[in-house]
Parts: structure tokens; sequence; C-alpha cells
């Protein structure tokens, strides 16, 4: 079989690079004819193997190369019969895809409009969108399962067209047997005293690697610890701004930059260090942390990283969980330093390294390459461009379903072939409409948006809201709320989507019209399942409030729940607009006895209405005058939730917990639980806010007030707005 191997740049320093020489020698050795096409080739090249060069530009920007590079490539393949075209970067017309890159759109999407109506951007979403798009039939060769939900958020790639490698480790850098030796060898070649602590960083890029991020943990070190601690920086990148940060923070003789080392070096350097710290702000692998963990180094990461889930399979360090918090890095590398566990990390991640599985990459690729060829045609040449093709996501169980079929169920009358039972209906007034429907065996709920009109719209407008235009909202909301691993840790969990879609009208063929949009979204129904305001009707604590040791414990752990779900959600730029506890739901296996915080789960639903907030252009300013100021590269500036919508969330959850017979002793648990600062300094610093949040509740509990039967108006709706499970 002729296969082209395509790589826009060779470098012996990059992961990817070594990657694509060890898939390619895997196919050499399987008989297969391969031909290399680079833009530029670093290094000691192959013997044997045919390649092109097809030089670039050289002083022209990376998204330039890239198109320069692509068009050459075409024209070599178009004069060049080959059996199929493995990319190992994103560009047209490839049948597999190694994705070893993060997705660019997920990463820009905090990034100002403006920035996204020049050519990088155009450029660059193009070439992805040529690989995961509903359009491609490339196959993904995937290398973790973040990876894959990222891009199914933004181009609805079906599960199909993925196919998931194991690791990506390379058996012929196994770790080295003399770890004192080495530790020893590397202090003398350093000057560095024997008895000090290594922390090693490892890897090229160092900006989105979280190279800032070690240096402010290194230097919040107590002066002690400080003084026998030195982190070594390994990579060929910019190290400019990272020893002027160092120089600035008074820890520049701590910090040693050693700059790219071959990958013999790497076991050795390895073997010599005595924590990996890999805080990155994204890595679709980070291959380093699996040879740390083999070669028996501790390891402290971001949960971002792809390969993060085997430090904790292992038991080889700490995952640092989503939404990321300095100050928690900084406490856990104190923690980990000074901790009599290191040694029993050091064994777990040496017999993790053991596991032969760990080292199938390459043959898992080739036979997947192979097995791609082995079909009835090439996908390439069966792609088809459909101009009507809709963003539309369905998981295998839905795959009998489309896009109409499913707004069809939507809008049918309750009964029928799939048992469709009316939760709510809005078409009306907001073109919304939820109900539940049975498909081979399961239950699902699925909500409608069939074009809010102009009405509707323009009624959000005059009252200063955003108006909802379709299921948009929830669909991202879930995966950003998937993407806080903090909440996972607390226990919360949230809708599973099944399906989505949206189709999109034009107004005289041309222009978007938001009004007339149709989308839809399916999620499986959460079983035995009841919102929390339900509950405590049903328990009448306003009237009997918990007394047991058992209900008071309970109690608490429920506002626990609440007040850290509120912190972590507004900690990562985000709102719900619609937090009251008639949309948190409790699964309670009454099996298992009274409710309790071991047989309960909490749900939060209907995100149909949630804000995922970008950093201010102002940020961004100030992010880019402090680098100029600094010569530096700027950071990117973290989203903020607003301090509005942080306050009318929490008096959206004040106010639908008025009826509960909650003491004064309970809401100031939950302030101090929220905020995670002492009490007394809370209260005396954030007051406005909380007198807000208190004013605002009252509000809505007056409104309440003012429509309940007794006034003669119908009663009360407003926690219901929304609900998409019973």
């Amino acid at each position: 079989m002729r296969i082209a191997f395509c790589l826009f740049e060779y470098s012996p320093y990059s992961g990817l690079s070594l990657d694509f020489r060890r898939i390619l020698q895997e196919s050499l050795e399987r008989g297969h004819d391969a031909h290399v096409f680079v833009s530029a080739w670093h290094g000691e090249q192959l013997e044997g193997v045919p390649f092109t060069l097809l030089p670039a530009w050289r002083f022209a920007p990376n998204h330039t190369k890239n198109k320069q590079f692509h068009d050459k490539l075409k024209s070599e393949l178009n004069g060049n019969r080959f059996d199929i075209v493995v990319g190992f970067n994103k560009m047209p017309g490839l049948d597999v895809y190694y994705g070893a890159d993060i997705c660019y759109v997920r990463r820009t999407e905090q990034h100002p409009a403006i920035l996204k109506l020049g050519r990088r951007y155009k450029r660059r979403k193009s070439f992805e969108a040529a690989v995961f798009g509903l359009e491609s039939k490339t196959l993904i060769l995937s290398l973790s399962e973040p990876q894959k939900n990222e891009y199914q958020e933004h181009y609805f790639t079906p599960n199909e067209r993925f196919h998931l490698l194991p690791p990506t480790l390379d058996a012929r850098f196994s770790p080295i047997a003399d770890r004192a030796g080495e530790r020893e060898k590397l202090r003398q070649e350093l000057d560095i005293p024997v008895k000090d602590l290594l922390l090693m960083f490892i890897g090229s890029g160092f900006a989105t690697k979280g190279l800032d991020r070690v240096i402010d943990a290194l230097a919040s070190l107590s002066q002690d610890l400080q003084k026998r601690t030195s982190l070594i920086v390994v990579g060929d990148d910019d190290e400019k701004q990272y020893r002027k940060q160092a120089e600035r923070l008074k820890i520049s003789t701590q910090v040693r930059f050693l700059g790219g080392r071959s990958r013999t070096d790497i076991p050795k350097l390895l073997a010599a260090g005595d924590l990996m710290v890999h805080p990155a702000y994204g890595d679709n692998t980070a291959t380093v942390l699996l040879e740390a963990i083999a070669a028996g180094l501790p390891v402290i990461a971001t949960d971002v990283c792809g390969y993060a889930s085997h430090i904790k399979a292992a038991g080889a360090g700490t995952v640092l969980d989503s939404p990321f918090e300095q100050d928690t890095l900084n406490t856990r590398l104190t923690t980990m330093l000074t901790s009599p566990d290191r040694a029993r990390w050091s064994a777990n991640g040496q017999r993790y390294g053991k596991n032969p599985a760990l080292y199938q990459m390459p043959s898992k690729a080739v036979d997947a390459i192979e097995h791609l060829r082995s079909g009835p045609q090439s996908p390439i040449s069966t792609a088809t461009r459909n101009k009507n093709i809709r963003n539309v996501y369905l998981r295998e169980d839905l795959g009998a379903f489309d896009f109409d079929e499913l707004m069809a169920i939507g809008k049918s009358e309750p009964g029928g072939q799939y048992m469709v039972h009316l939760e709510r209906d809005k078409l009306v007034d907001e073109g919304r409409r939820t109900v539940s429907f049975s498909h081979q065996g399961r239950r699902y709920y699925l909500k409608i948006h069939d074009g809010v009109g102009w009405k509707e719209i323009g009624k959000n407008l005059t009252s200063l809201r955003l108006p909802v235009l379709g299921a948009e909202n929830e669909w991202k909301g879930v995966h950003h709320l998937r993407r806080q691993t903090l909440l996972q840790n607390l226990g919360l969990d949230t809708l599973e989507i099944a399906g989505y879609g949206t189709r999109k009208r034009r107004l005289a063929k041309v222009l978007n019209d938001p009004a007339r949009r149709q989308s839809l979204i399916v999620t499986d129904e959460i079983p035995e399942a009841k919102s929390l305001e339900d509950l405590c009707r049903e328990w009448d604590w306003e009237r009997s409030p918990p007394k047991t040791a058992q209900e008071i414990r309970f109690k608490r752990w429920l506002i626990e729940q609440l007040a850290q779900t509120a912190r972590i959600l507004h900690n990562s730029g985000a709102n719900h607009r619609d937090f009251y506890l008639s949309h948190f739901l409790l699964h309670w296996n009454e099996k298992k006895g009274r409710a309790s915080p071991e047989n309960c789960r909490i749900f939060l639903i209907d995100l149909h209405r949630m804000r995922i907030h970008k950093p201010k252009l102002s940020a961004w300013i100030r992010a880019a005058a402090h680098g100029l100021l600094k010569r530096q590269r700027p950071r990117t500036p973290q989203s903020k939730t607003p301090s509005r919508w942080k306050m009318r969330d929490v008096s959206g959850l004040h106010y639908s917990s008025r009826s509960l017979g909650l003491t004064q002793r309970d809401r100031l648990r939950f302030i101090r639980l929220y905020s995670q600062t002492n009490l007394r300094e809370t209260l005396d610093r954030d007051r406005p806010f909380w007198e807000r949040v208190e004013r605002r509740a009252n509000r809505l509990y007056a409104a309440e007030r003012r429509r309940s039967p007794d006034s003669g108006l119908a009663p009360p709706r407003a926690l219901h707005s929304a609900g998409t499970q019973p």
C-alpha cells in the first residue's frame, strides 16, 4: 500500500515528530511503500525513506506557511497516486488525521470577536473544519477522550469517525535503573547540593504548558523550602519572559534553563528529579506525564492534560481540577515536596509503567490505517458536499433519527409510537416545547426551539435581557460543566446529551433570521429524581425542620453542595440565570435507607439560559499593556463572572429556599462556603454584595406572594419556567 505521510515541520524536540517517525517506521516494517512530505526537516533524516521537501516562505506567519505547504502538497498528490493520505497536521484532503493538537476554535473562543475577522483565524478554522466538519470523511486517530469531546462540541463530529489510540510511550526510551546515580550526576553538573529538591518542567511551548504558573508556585514556597528547591526547565522555546519573571520574584538562582534536549536525555533527567510539575493551560496528551510516571517521578498536573487520568490510575501524584486556582497549585506543591508518600508514588508509577498496553500506539495506528484501506473505498473519494447539511450530533442509540424526525416527535401529540408525554408547552409564547419520549426501551427528554419570533426577541431586549434563541446555550453549558472537574469531585452531575441539532433560516436567502431559527436538544432521562424544591416541601422543613443528627447532617451537606456549586460555576466564568432549587434534581436510592450524602446524587439541569462569559476587551488591553511593559508575551486573561450575575444566581437560590425554615446559621454557613474565606472577613469585605442578594430575594418573594391564590391571580410559576425533568 502506498501511503503519503504529511507533516508541516519535523523537529527532534517535538513529541508530534516523534510519533510521526514511529508510525512511519511501523508502516515500513510491515512492507508498505511510504513517502514523506514536509516543509522543513530539522535533525537526522531517515535513511531509505523517499521524502519531498515543500518549503514555505521563511518569514511568513505560520498560517501562511501552512497554506503554502498545502497548496504544494495538493499538486504533488495529484501527480502521484497514493492509496491513502495520512496527515499529522490539520489540512483538507486527508484520509487519516493523527490528532495530536487541541481544538483551535475551542482555544480561541474566549478571544475578542475582532481577532476572528483576521486571515489567521479564518485559515486555521477552515483547515480544522476540513478534518472535523460534518462534510468531512476523514478518520481521526484520537489520543484522548477529552480531545474528542472538545471537537464534538464545536464540529458535531460523529463518534464513528474517531478511533481512540492507546498512550504513546516509546519503549526505546525506557526508564533509567540507576536513579540515585543520575540524581547525583545532574546535581554535580548543575552545581546543586545533593540533598536539594529538583522540580522538573519538560516540554516546548512554555506558555501553553504553564511555566509561568510553576515559577509563581516556586516563589510561594516557604523561605526554608524554597532555598533547597530548584526548577529545571527543559524545552526549545523563548526563555526571556520567564527569566524576567523569576528575577522579579527573586528566585532567578533557583531556576535553570537547559534548552532543548534530545530524546535520549529525557530518561536521565526524569530519573534525577524529585517532582514533575506540568500545570498546563491545555495539552492534548502531555506524553511527558506518562514518561515521568514510568520513570518513578511523581507528577502534579492540571486535568486539562489528556493523559492526566493516568496519574490517578497509577496513584503516582496529584491532578489539579478545573477551574484552575493558583493557590491550590501552591498548596499542593508544598504538600508534595514535604510528603513522605513520594516513595510510594514513585513505586506506583514504576509498576504502572510496565503495562505493555502503554507502548502499542504505532501498531494500533497502522492497524487503523490498514483497516480503513481494506474498506470498499477511500473515504476521500466518496465524500460529497451537501449544502443542506445541518449542525447535528446524534449518539449511536439515536442514529435512526434525523433532525426533522426529532422535530416531528417534539411537536406531536401525547402517546403514539414513541409514548410521548408532554412536559411543557410554550410554542405559542416562546417557541419552546419539552416532551419526553421512548425509543428502544429508553426514555429521553426532547426540548425543541421552533423560532422565538421577533415579538419575543423585542420583549426580552426591552427588558434588558438576552433572548434565548435556541438550544445552543444548553449544548455549550453541558460541555462547560463537564469540564469543571471540581464539580464532579463534589458529586454534582448534569444532563447527558444524546442529540443536538440546529437549522438556521434566512431572510431573502442572504441574512440570518434569528427569530425563525430551529434547534433541539435530547437528553437522557434521570430516573427516580425529584427537584430539591419538591422534596423539601414533601419533607415539610418549614414546619418541622431537621432535628436528628442524621437529618441535620444531610441538610448541612445540601447547603455545602449548593454553595460549592455556585462558587465553582462562578469561578469558571459562567452563571446559570435560573439558579433555583427546582433546577437541582436529587437522585435518591431509597432502598439504601433515608436520604444521606452516601446514597444521593445531585444534578443541575435547565441550562438553556446559562451564560458563559468571555474576558472583556479592557482585560485584553490590560494584558497587552502589561506584556509590553514587562517585555513579555501577554497572558490570556481569565474569564470572570460579573458581580451582578453572581448576585442574580445567589439571590435566586436564596429566594427559592425562603420557605424551608433555614436558620441564620444555615445562611452564614452558605456564605462562608461560597466565599471560601473567614466569615467575619467576608461579611466586612462583601457586605454590599450580600445586601443586594437579600434585597433581590425579597423582591422576588414579594412578587410571588402577590401572585398567590389569595390575590385571585394564578399560582406562581417562576421556579418552573424551564423544566426538562419531572
